[in-house]
């Protein structure tokens, strides 16, 4: 993984690479996060599953946080995960971004901002040229956001087959 050093905001709020102990902290993140967007999820196992997608050999998942300061079991405020991929079109490596999430009270400061210069960061770092997203078709202060940045939209609808 490509080492990303710790930004900070005010002395309070720190970017940084995930860690073990936040993944607990993680999940209420996510329930938010899907509220936000319309949707639920539940505790199924999920710090486990974490704990070896994030720090497996090779990762599977990447993921940086926004906290409180920079000691142990400081409150996380947002996050944003990702993953590689290769596109068969292409057949070049891409940075999924899975997730970004940050609480309503630290927006407009920067942060979001940050986290995509980081994960862009990273992508240079793994030799991936484009990073890919989505977002719901109603986050339009989102779509503001990503359009600021120059992110091109890419109209296609998400499907979701169960194996089960």
């Amino acid at each position: 993984m490509v080492a990303v050093l710790p930004q900070m905001w005010d002395g309070v709020l720190e970017l940084r690479p995930v860690i073990p102990s936040d993944l607990v902290q993680l999940l209420p993140l996510c329930v938010e996060h899907a509220a936000y967007e319309g949707s639920t999820i539940h505790e199924n196992d999920q710090v486990m599953r974490w704990n070896s997608a994030f720090f497996g050999t090779p990762p599977q998942l990447y993921g940086w946080v926004c906290s409180e300061g920079g000691h142990l079991g400081a409150v996380l405020k947002g996050y944003i995960t990702a993953s590689i991929s290769i596109s068969t079109w292409s057949a070049k490596p891409y940075v999924f971004l899975d997730c970004i999430y940050l609480k309503p009270i630290i927006r407009r400061m920067g942060i979001g901002r940050s986290m995509l210069m980081t994960l862009r960061e990273f992508a240079r770092g793994q030799g991936c040229q484009e990073i890919q997203w989505q977002t719901i078709l109603s986050n339009e202060t989102g779509s503001a956001f990503y359009s600021s940045l120059g992110a091109i939209p890419v109209t296609k609808t998400r499907w979701s087959l169960p194996v089960e």
